[in-house]
């Protein structure tokens, strides 16, 4: 009637799992909640940085690694996706590490 038809042809349907298979590792890694996570981390170490010196330093830039580190989880869980989770936290923590490291590295050079 309007051009639809209720049959599809078997090439179709093969065509489109495909596609669907090859976009979702893409999805999976929800970029966004990624970068929000280094986001809010380099802010962690960046007030670490500034405004704490001395000995005490350091137990402030492990606390900002623990809160970067829930902040991780509460972001991939609230993707509600299973598939690549561990990957995702794993990858999101260790970023989060490297971009509190490399502030405070540079802090450690210019200050």
């Amino acid at each position: 009637m309007n051009g639809i038809s209720a049959e599809s042809e078997p090439g179709q349907e093969a065509a489109q799992a495909e596609q669907l298979e090859q976009a979702a590792p893409v999805a999976s890694w929800h970029l966004g909640r990624l970068v929000t996570a280094w986001a809010i981390a380099a802010v962690f170490g960046a007030l670490v940085t500034v405004l704490v010196r001395g000995d005490a330093r350091f137990s402030w830039l492990v606390l900002a690694i623990g809160v970067s580190t829930l902040v991780t989880f509460a972001l991939q869980l609230g993707t509600a996706q299973r598939e690549g989770f561990i990957t995702r936290v794993s990858f999101s923590v260790a970023g989060s590490v490297l971009v509190i490291a490399v502030i405070d590295a540079v802090g450690l050079l210019l200050g």
